[in-house]
């Protein structure tokens, strides 16, 4: 069984050197730009090369996240991000954008690509699409079981990576919007402002939501995960890396995991109560690998909290202050008359030989195999221990202990040097050229519907197309229009897979040929049924590059993401059908421990639950197959801005908590091109994020 990977968080080059020093395998970090967490302190190109040598020459890899979604007026500065990272030997990029994938595989080819958590790969179908888009590794979502991880990592040859320690994100990762809506920043865009961890209160019909009771009740702030007691279950189950969340956290808490990491894997028992008291919110949880969704799970960041920091910042300082000898090398000493002293150096990959003095006759005391090894063994200040030595010294020889020393140094240097180069070769090409758009011949009305029963025949006489639930189109024996306009949607996240193959072949041959698809996964199960898939604006394709690969994957149509200025998105450049939300309340999060449940219980929601902000804004929270979704306080609405659509070839309206009647009214006033007479929001077309 291969070796477990520790792989550890570093925003600063002081949480680099306590990752290094205290044992881990591999870093994570990011550059000034295009990396998901823009708020840490990160590394520019002098200092990012000046990781990699320090990294690479105590054995360490360097991961460079750059895991944002990116638009096509950034592609330029994207390719010079990738030049630096060539340049500095960073030895794999986590990315998220499928056209940032297919940017790195053109100008790096050697590159290995990591497909971020902010992917949301739960299924062995979305790991069986990320292979096909060029990853090697997949971070898999933070919400998964134990068994779940199993099935996947059994599914497949890529290797797999999960998160063991630290923030839990309250949405499934690259789901949640909430940030972006409220405040213009973007989780997906490296920018969360982190919006779940103020206040807010979970109702339900007849019970009130936000009542000020208390200014700390934070009902979608989850505890911070550990598995950390569990890694050697973990390395069982096959996984290849272990992941500590944390770039934005102080050295001494990346100090504290990776050593609490370390003896897990030794077999020790870890030090818990340092690693909580460096940081947690209220303490840990295990619920999402436990398959325990309940409350226990949550939790908040207390002054008690913050207080216990403080007292162990200095004790944990202590881990990491001075250099570490983490790999181990053997030497070969050679020592012959009229012959320069020869010492070879070796860790087991590289071989290096440096040349020093010519001896000299020993007028009283000869070197010996053990007076030289005294001298030579002497690797302080470097990442290098002695494992092995041998020696060949011809009689009566000596050499001065400086010269020794000299020796020792320059076999040293030249092993550092072999050790950090690394360089990744990186083609300066220039990016194809992409088809321009072709005009589109009108502007399509697509209706998704949360549930079968909100759609009547007056709403389907209004719309092109009609997106439903897959399960119900398998039990529905009338509909209430053409089958031939219906387009089935698979439940968004679908962390078991059983049944779905015969589901769709069910749907297949009932007449149905395209699926709406707001998961990687579903595309591979769509097309693997003999399907055609159309792109959901959950796959978060914001540039020209990504929509390309969605069309070599073998969409027929796309919905673009909502999260760009509606300018930006009007230019994209494709050969797809693509689509454009243009009305419905945006689902701000996705999330696997219901809040609603986890405060009132199923009972007491009903099916309406909300959640309520300080400043009683209210956002409907919704339940699907395990999944509870929380929708924005406002439909985004644009039914008065048809014109501004024309350059797309079809608009989606979703509903969601509407009632038939009120779907109706919205699609007739979209039919005249009319504004709502309630509250709404144009969304982020306007400012962007």
């Amino acid at each position: 069984m291969a070796k477990l990977e520790i792989l550890a968080p570093a925003g600063s080059m002081e949480a680099l050197e306590a990752a290094v020093r205290c044992g881990a395998d591999a870093v994570y970090l990011g550059q000034k730009n295009f990396s998901a967490r823009k708020n840490s302190q990160n590394f520019d190109a002098e200092s990012l090369f000046e990781a990699v040598t320090m990294a690479h020459r105590c054995g360490v890899k360097i991961h460079q996240a750059l895991n944002i979604l990116v638009f096509d007026q950034e592609l330029e500065d994207l390719k010079a991000c990738i030049r630096t990272a060539c340049e500095a030997g960073v030895d794999a990029l986590i990315v998220q954008d499928w056209g940032v994938a297919a940017a790195v595989r053109r100008l790096c080819p050697d590159m290995p690509l990591h497909a971020s958590t902010q992917m949301a790969i739960h299924s062995p179908a979305g790991v069986r699409m990320a292979e096909e888009l060029g990853f090697s590794r997949v971070v898999l979502a933070r919400e998964l079981s134990r068994e779940e991880i199993a099935t996947i990592v059994r599914s497949t040859s890529l290797e797999t990576e999960i998160f063991v320690h630290g923030a839990h994100c309250m949405s499934i990762s690259g789901q949640c919007y909430m940030s972006a809506a409220i405040g213009g920043n973007s989780g997906n865009r490296g920018q969360c402002a982190q919006p779940c961890r103020l206040p807010f209160s979970a109702g339900s019909p007849g019970k009130e939501g936000f009542s000020g009771r208390k200014a700390g009740e934070q009902v979608l702030s989850l505890k911070d995960m550990s598995l950390v007691e569990r890694l050697p279950e973990i390395e069982r189950l096959g996984v290849t890396s272990v992941k500590i969340e944390g770039r934005m956290k102080r050295p001494e808490y990346v100090a504290a995991a990776v050593t609490a990491c370390r003896q897990a894997l030794k077999g020790e028992k870890p030090d818990m109560d340092s690693l909580r008291a460096v940081f947690s919110r209220s303490g840990f949880t295990s619920g999402y690998f436990d398959g325990k969704r309940d409350k226990s799970m949550f939790g908040a960041r207390t002054k008690a909290d913050v207080q216990a920091g403080e007292e162990v910042f200095s004790s944990l300082r202590q881990l990491y202050h001075k250099q570490t000898p983490l790999v181990p090398v053997r030497m070969d000493f050679f020592m012959e008359p009229d012959t320069p002293a020869r010492l070879t150096l070796s860790d087991g990959e590289h071989r290096v030989t440096a040349e020093g003095e010519v001896p000299q006759h020993a007028e009283n005391r000869p070197a010996t195999a053990e007076s030289v090894r005294q001298n030579l063994e002497k690797l302080g200040g470097t990442p290098y221990y002695l494992q092995n030595f041998q020696a060949q010294i011809g009689d009566g020889l000596m050499l001065r202990a400086s010269a020794l020393n000299g020796l020792r140094r320059d076999a040293c240097a030249l092993l550092d040097q072999a050790r950090t180069a690394g360089q990744k070769a990186f083609c300066d090409l220039p990016f194809p050229p992409l088809p321009e758009r072709k005009p589109s011949s009108g502007l399509e009305s697509w209706g998704q519907f949360r549930s079968l029963s909100q759609l009547t025949k007056a709403s389907a006489a209004l719309l092109d197309r009609i997106i439903l639930p897959a399960e119900e189109l398998d039990q529905a024996d009338i509909l209430p229009c053409s089958r031939d306009k219906i387009l089935p949607a698979l439940p968004r996240f679908t962390f078991s897979e059983e049944g779905l193959p015969e589901l769709l072949q069910r749907l297949k041959a009932k007449g149905f040929e395209e699926v709406y698809c707001d998961s990687i996964g579903h595309i591979a199960l769509c097309r693997e049924a003999g399907m055609r898939p159309v792109g959901g604006m959950f796959l978060n394709l914001a540039n020209s590059r990504a929509l390309q690969e969605a069309q070599r994957l073998g969409l027929t149509g796309a919905v673009v993401s909502p999260e760009g200025k509606l300018s930006w998105l009007s230019h994209l450049k494709s050969e797809l059908p693509l689509g454009i939300f243009a009305y419905g309340r945006l689902t701000l999060m996705a999330v696997r421990n219901c809040p609603v449940r986890a405060q009132l219980g199923c009972r007491a929601c009903g099916g309406a639950g909300f959640l309520t902000d300080r400043t009683r804004t209210v956002f409907p929270v919704r339940c699907e197959n395990g999944v509870s979704y929380i929708y924005n306080s406002l439909p985004t609405s644009m039914l008065d801005k048809k014109e501004t659509l024309r350059p797309f070839d079809f608009a989606l309206l979703s509903f969601t908590v509407e009632s038939p009647r009120e779907i109706e009214q919205v699609l007739a006033r979209w039919a005249v091109g009319s504004a709502l007479e309630t509250a709404s929001t144009r969304g982020l077309y306007n400012r962007g994020v």
